[in-house]
């Protein structure tokens, strides 16, 4: 069973998190461009953006001519408010919508990119099941998406507090690819990391939560964690520091290729 919340749960953080989004999203920018990368000049047609926060994706999107129409799609609704009121491209549109419950007609897209938000779906089968229904025959998925050896350092140091789930947990490769393989012809998963870099332990925090990405699971504390526990966490994390004086914080990525079966 899932140890996800509900997408209200997940919608209303993402949402809080909107408006200074841009400012810490380094890890965003970071896995962004390498999807993008990774698409290379293939996407054309209609293309939505699943999971489009802020936008970043669709603006890059928007500057290849051969992409006649872009969807930005987000369950939170301070994202898709920011995007309307930051973006104004004639080929971009906007929806509020659940990745899990996609109100798309069949086969609209051509392809579907998403870049670091399925991760925050409950239901992987309801995902992909929508992602591959609203694509064209032969279309295209391409994501990425957390690993469950991300945050590994933050997860180990408080695990030597207490037994309670502090940190987000993702879904192993095995899992996604056999929630993807019913529902595409083709699938392939590719993993790297990315590492950052901060000076301080509540640097690492701040940054989680300004992201709307802090412990989202069902596992997580329901009391409130007290600063004794929070010192013993961050004593545990500094044995983490490397010999530049910086502390790491790791983030599996996988990069998903998908296609559709052909009409």
């Amino acid at each position: 069973m899932s140890s996800l919340p509900s997408v209200n749960r997940v919608a209303q953080a993402f949402s809080q998190a909107a408006q200074g989004y841009d400012k810490v999203a380094g890890l965003q920018r970071q896995a962004a461009d390498h999807l993008l990368q990774h698409c290379g000049s293939q996407l054309r047609g209609q293309v939505m953006d699943l999971g489009c926060g802020t936008g970043y994706v669709a603006r890059q999107l928007a500057r290849q001519q051969q992409v006649s129409g872009i969807l930005g799609v987000d369950i939170a609704a301070g994202m898709i408010g920011w995007c309307r009121q930051h973006i104004n491209h004639p080929r971009c549109q906007w929806m509020v919508a659940d990745a899990q419950a996609l109100p798309l007609a069949n086969h609209s897209m051509h392809y579907v990119v998403s870049s670091l938000a399925i991760q925050w779906c409950a239901d992987q089968r309801a995902l992909f099941d929508n992602v591959s229904r609203v694509l064209k025959p032969a279309g295209y998925f391409y994501a990425t998406t957390l690993g469950p050896q991300t945050l590994h350092e933050l997860r180990w140091a408080w695990q030597q507090v207490d037994a309670y789930q502090h940190v987000n947990e993702f879904v192993p490769e095995g899992e996604i690819l056999a929630a993807m393989q019913s529902c595409f012809a083709q699938v392939q998963v590719q993993a790297h990391t990315i590492t950052l870099y901060f000076d301080r332990v509540s640097d690492i925090l701040r940054e989680l939560k300004q992201l709307g990405a802090s412990n989202h699971n069902l596992g997580a504390r329901h009391s409130l964690t007290t600063r004794r526990h929070l010192q013993l966490m961050t004593e545990a994390y500094e044995t983490w520091r490397n010999k530049q004086g910086k502390l790491p914080v790791s983030y599996q990525i996988y990069t998903i290729t998908a296609t559709t079966k052909a009409g």
